[in-house]
């Protein structure tokens, strides 16, 4: 094992940056509880591996972590140190939503992988390890609270062993995908996540409601309980989950809470749920009469594009998807399922028919997909602009 050496202090951090600072590459990894131990997104610990030194930077115990981490996020922001991760997205997420750090010039491990087409599913980076690198890493502490101080010795190894092995991950697999002829492919895909950000989602509830069949009549109701939980969530600092389960949720719009006694013996709800002033909020909701949900805007509808479409332009839009279809059955053919899939996948298809390949895909699936056209003696140029809605 190299050094690892703890961090809890802001001149420390400030001293480990500065050494950073110097290395053309850094691996990285964050560990974070998203609505499991408390409420909200919460960052726990930094682990960075500079070839010598894991940094374990534990933001918990700084005084103003925002500030006391930026000599860290300038790092990140710096495009001449590369950054290593593994299955990156939901970290530089978290990272532009907290911290509003933009991740520049980074290398993705599981996009690497991903690129080989060797495989049709994420990989994690334990069976990375063991498979690129024939080695066993303990996964145990991966579902552990690490919101929890003092971390144990089993959780410090753990984080360490996330960033310990990218460098050599990252090399390999560098070296296979340059082997195929697919660098600029993989160049393309991570300088794409640089693109990548935070968008707060305005109506959480809608999707949860589409899963429980809520009705629109039942809208509004399910509507106000989803955001009465999560205020006594937020007011309690405990997931949402803890205040009332999703199923539970469901079942009081149908047969809401109508009394102070009916609340008292109502099941699977958090006691500060049924003390003021919630209590008397969630039993007036019952007697309540609201708007009804506004109704979307037709960018943010599930499937706005093809549901609009009737008689001849709805044929256009078939015809389009008919010749994706077919390219993307030549593309399994020539190539393999796993690569026909990473070229076309449902979601990509979707995006051709309204978009156009030209402005949906990357360059690399762009070529590979006219090159397949061309090679079966198919119009790309069909599917190559956006859906013509006025012609």
């Amino acid at each position: 094992m190299p050094d690892i050496q703890y961090i809890t202090e802001a001149a420390a951090v400030a001293q480990a940056a500065e050494a950073l600072q110097q290395k053309p590459r850094v691996g990285i990894d964050l560990e974070f509880d998203d609505m499991r131990h408390r409420y909200g997104r919460n960052l726990a610990l930094i682990q960075i591996f500079d070839g010598e030194i894991v940094y374990l930077i534990d933001p918990l115990p700084l005084t103003n972590p925002a500030h006391d981490l930026e000599p860290l996020w300038a790092i990140l922001r710096d495009p001449a140190v590369e950054k290593v991760f593994h299955s990156c997205k939901s970290d530089i997420l978290l990272l532009d939503e907290l911290y509003d750090v933009h991740v520049r010039n980074i290398i993705d491990t599981s996009v690497q992988y991903t690129l080989l087409a060797e495989a049709d599913n994420n990989i994690s980076l334990g069976r990375l390890i063991q498979q690129e690198l024939g080695l066993e890493v303990d996964k145990g502490e991966q579902k552990s609270n690490w919101l929890k101080r003092p971390l144990t010795e089993g959780q410090k190894h753990y984080a360490a062993n996330d960033v310990l092995y990218l460098f050599e991950l990252t090399d390999r697999l560098q070296a296979k995908l340059a082997a195929l002829g697919r660098t600029t492919w993989s160049e393309q895909e991570n300088q794409a996540l640089e693109e990548v950000r935070y968008s707060r989602d305005e109506r959480p509830y809608l999707r949860l409601a589409g899963k429980y069949r809520i009705q629109p009549q039942e809208l509004p109701m399910f509507r106000d309980l989803f955001l009465l939980r999560d205020e006594v969530a937020r007011h309690i600092d405990r997931p949402s989950y803890m205040v009332a389960s999703n199923d539970r949720l469901a079942e009081l719009t149908r047969l809401p809470v109508t009394s102070s006694g009916h609340l008292r013996n109502a099941p699977g709800l958090h006691p500060e749920l049924k003390r003021s002033p919630f209590a008397e909020r969630l039993v007036e909701l019952a007697n309540e009469d609201r708007p009804a949900e506004p109704v979307l805007p037709a960018e943010q509808r599930r499937f706005p594009f093809r549901r609009r479409l009737t008689g001849a332009k709805a044929a256009q839009a078939d015809a389009r998807e008919a010749l994706l279809l077919a390219l993307k059955n030549h593309l399994a053919e020539d190539q393999s399922p796993i690569m026909a899939n990473l070229v076309l996948s449902n979601r990509l298809i979707a995006d051709i028919i309204e978009q156009g390949a030209d402005q949906t895909l990357r360059p690399w699936q762009h070529a590979l997909l006219q090159e397949t056209a061309q090679k079966h003696e198919l119009d790309f140029q069909q599917i190559a602009r956006p859906f013509d809605l006025q012609g």
